[in-house]
């Protein structure tokens, strides 16, 4: 179990699955666009979720998913959508769970109205800079997306961010990569 709930995505292989399911993350996110580097087929993403138990299991959101998104859900054996917030009107007529990609620009509006929809904070700021507006919100579910950027032990256990977003990426070669990166933030978030 972590500290902290975390949302993997970016997930293009098993390698990935296995390797936060193993750190008991609470969210996949998988990319059914063929166009993504991260391309999940149908039959893949059923594959996986055999392979793991326990994270919820979310479709990144595109313009096919937003015609018809109850039944991708349904046929695909998935909980919710991930959705830049910008986007969040081609979904309003339906009744989904979703997960909003959030820009600064978008987190006003998205605490004025969505305080019990998840949100990921992308930005290039460090986690401290947030910590006095967060506390100030209350923003509960509001996650910080790492893309880049050093986290510091504070910052992963202290902040007010109720998670993190994490990515997976392509394999080294199949079956191998490196998660050294990886190792340091979920070593930290552990709860032993």
């Amino acid at each position: 179990m972590l500290k902290k709930k975390v949302i993997s995505n970016s997930i293009g292989n098993l390698t990935d699955a296995r390797y936060f399911a193993g750190w008991m993350v609470d969210y996949f996110i998988f990319s059914i666009d063929p166009k993504s580097e991260f391309y999940l087929s149908p039959q893949d993403i059923g594959t996986m979720q055999s392979w793991v138990e326990g994270p919820q299991f979310y479709l990144d959101y595109t313009e096919e998913i937003g015609n018809n998104p109850e039944k991708y859900l349904v046929d695909l054996n998935c909980t919710g959508i991930y959705i830049p917030y910008e986007e969040r009107g081609q979904l309003s007529s339906y009744d989904v769970n979703v997960i909003y990609g959030l820009k600064e620009g978008d987190l006003e509006a998205y605490i004025s109205y969505n305080k019990e929809e998840v949100g990921v904070l992308r930005t290039e700021k460090r986690i401290e800079d947030w910590e006095e507006w967060v506390k100030e919100k209350g923003a509960l579910d509001l996650y910080y997306e790492i893309q880049n950027q050093e986290i510091s032990e504070w910052g992963l256990l202290e902040s007010s961010f109720g998670g993190f977003m994490v990515h997976g990426s392509a394999e080294e070669k199949v079956g191998y990569k490196s998660y050294d990166e990886l190792d340091e933030i979920f070593e930290l978030l552990q709860d032993f």
